[in-house]
């Protein structure tokens, strides 16, 4: 009792199973198909004799060999049974945690020990010291940074996500392909301003490099073998194929350290393409190349920093909710207030609550949208028509049910609905924590902002004074269009991403109203990969191609103004006139099909999802169960249906 009391809150769900005597084979049976659909986060066995332990065992093992979808790993910690019976068992937590304790004391003990291994074998911590290319050679090593090319068909700027995919698919595609990154390690915004805690905003297979990189989802995840991700992926996750899509390139192909000043266009009369100059420490080089991608992310620039009057009075904690300012926060039984409601915020939030804080207040200008997880996920999983559209019938269930499910959980529904999904300049936040921790009452938000802070708290411009042990600021960033314009010397750009010639801004924009009902659903990186087929059919294909890339006739708009609606015009434009484009498409959207119904097809994403949902309540109550008919009601019991 008194290990179980010490381990309820520290996980999503706890399960007690005595095992009687010749029972064991009904209750395996009934074990590996309750944990059948618990997918979406690591299971722990703690195995208490030998014969639980051979049982955990056993149920281990049929998990792994379920291969309907994609899971977490599993591992197994055992009581009473010799060392070397648990490392025969499971490679990741080789020692036993020793005897069944006898006393309560021993047992709370026992259970720290538990949390503390369990903790080391199911990280999600990543060392960013790998994001660092490796010179070709210990002479290259000691020469220091590597110089840009003097020549390349191909100059990429940015190794984050999108620069680096990029580069891999030309250098697929037979291109000499170098890339370029001022930082010096690879990853991008990933790499710069995520927290360990993060999760991608788009459903896994919508955010995946798993067709380029292989999925292995039975084994362990390393360098040289990657996993198929948990939906919505981690931080950790996401990095560790940064890596491994980095290893697939040529040494050298990455140079870090290397600050591009400009990029001119070098006239027809002398063979055309581009000169690129850039800085290495004092030195300054020039590449010629015949095609030039901006890599460089254009939403997410300099974070904006929460600064109000009076914080040096406050005797709580006050940071900006990035780059891992909170890393090991103590959350549990915190009164917490977010400053802002992008994707940030909402990630916040998520983290707070997960980690036992009381309370948590969103502050807000307006109030952003959030939508369930299914809903992102169904925008991906879905059939399309020839013109990459959902049905406008299950479009409109899927609003019914979102609709039913802010009303019912007590959330705020946004201001804009029913006219516009959302705020202009806003994303949408993908949780479905949001819902649940409003119908328990552990989270409220409230329109103003943080004009002062108090020494227990924080004064909003709406009147309230709202008591707070931790503050944290999430109030977007400054847009980082300049930078383009700073190194072109341009100012619009073409809906098809060209900026002229071959010099392709393949960077995020504001996602308005009309980005969505596209095949690229909320992923930047789906979004990426199109246009990065683009950049190869233009490079091939000039002549047939080259008037709906840069041509006259390509409507133009300010960089600063971009909007998904433009770029999802544009490629439907050269879907329907270009059959290598087009061909690109189907292919893009059928492996991506094919790896969502192999990883989480449409039954079993509903069935982890509704009992993700059950389970979240016990997390929020901290680890204690809530009776159903005290639980917000699962919405999408039909969803599969749709798909």
């Amino acid at each position: 009792a008194a290990a179980v009391d010490a381990l309820r809150g520290s996980v999503w769900a706890f399960h007690h199973v005595e095992l009687g005597k010749g029972q064991a084979s009904a209750a395996i049976d009934a074990i590996s198909d309750d944990l059948r659909w618990a997918i979406d986060l690591p299971i722990v066995f703690v195995a208490v004799g030998a014969q639980a332990s051979a049982a955990a065992a056993e149920v281990s093992k049929r998990l792994a060999a379920d291969n309907s979808m994609s899971r977490r790993p599993s591992v197994i910690f055992t009581l009473g049974v010799a060392g070397a019976a648990g490392a025969a068992m499971n490679s990741l937590a080789p020692e036993s945690l020793g005897e069944v304790p006898r006393t309560a004391a021993d047992a709370r003990v026992t259970a720290d020990a538990l949390k503390a291994a369990a903790s080391r074998a199911l990280s999600q911590a990543f060392d960013k010291r790998v994001l660092v290319p490796v010179p070709a050679s210990p002479a290259a090593a000691a020469a220091g940074i590597a110089a840009p090319p003097a020549e390349t068909e191909v100059l990429i700027v940015g190794a984050g996500l999108l620069g680096l995919y990029a580069a891999h698919r030309l250098t697929k595609e037979g291109f000499n392909v170098a890339v370029v990154e001022q930082r010096m390690l690879i990853g991008g915004i990933w790499s710069m301003y995520a927290n360990s805690t993060s999760q991608v905003n788009s459903s896994e297979g919508g955010y995946s490099l798993k067709s380029i990189l292989g999925t292995t989802s039975a084994a362990p995840a390393d360098e040289k073998n990657p996993s198929s991700n948990r939906d919505h992926s981690t931080a950790a996750e996401i990095l560790k194929d940064v890596k491994a899509l980095g290893d697939t390139l040529p040494v050298d192909t990455i140079r870090c350290g290397i600050k591009v000043l400009r990029v001119t266009p070098i006239p027809a009369s002398r063979g055309g393409g581009y000169e690129v100059m850039s800085l290495r420490g004092k030195e300054t080089f020039t590449t010629r190349a015949k095609g030039v991608i901006l890599a460089i992310n254009d939403r997410v620039g300099i974070p904006r920093s929460l600064q109000v009057p009076g914080m040096p009075k406050f005797r709580g904690v006050m940071t900006d909710g990035i780059a891992d300012n909170l890393a090991g926060m103590d959350w549990v039984g915190k009164d917490v207030i977010v400053a802002g409601m992008g994707a940030f915020a909402v990630e916040n939030v998520r983290t707070a609550l997960e980690h036992g804080a009381r309370s948590v207040t969103v502050v807000c200008r307006r109030h952003g949208t959030v939508c369930p997880k299914i809903i992102d996920y169904l925008n991906f999983v879905k059939p399309f028509d020839e013109q990459y559209r959902h049905s406008p019938i299950t479009n409109i269930k899927q609003m019914q049910q979102w609709s039913k499910l802010y009303k019912k959980s007590g959330a705020t529904i946004p201001e804009t609905w029913p006219k516009k999904i959302k705020h202009d300049g806003h994303t949408i936040s993908v949780s479905d924590l949001w819902f649940v921790a409003h119908h328990m009452g552990k989270l409220r938000t409230t329109i103003g902002e943080v004009e002062s802070m108090y020494e227990s708290g924080a004064v909003i411009t709406n009147g309230e004074r709202i008591p707070a042990d931790i503050v944290i600021g999430c109030i977007g960033f400054v847009r980082n269009t300049t930078l383009c314009e700073a190194l072109t010397g341009m100012d619009d750009v073409g809906h098809s991403n060209y900026l002229s010639r071959d010099l392709m801004y393949l960077a995020d924009a504001e996602i308005d109203e009309g980005a969505f009902n596209s095949f690229f659903g909320s992923s930047v990186l789906e979004y990426g990969k199109f246009f990065t087929e683009v950049f190869i059919e233009g490079l091939r294909n000039p002549a047939g191609v080259g008037e709906m890339l840069w041509g006259d006739s390509v409507p133009r708009t300010p960089i600063h103004d971009r909007k998904w609606s433009q770029y999802i015009a544009a490629g439907a434009r050269l879907i329907a006139n270009n059959d290598y484009i087009r061909d690109a498409a189907a292919t893009q959207v059928a492996k991506r099909t094919k790896h969502f119904l192999e990883t989480l097809p449409p039954a079993a994403y509903v069935a982890a999802n509704r009992l993700e949902w059950e389970e979240l309540h016990t997390r929020l109550n901290g680890g204690v169960p809530v009776p159903k008919a005290d639980q917000l009601p699962y919405q999408f019991d039909m969803a599969a249906d749709w798909c």
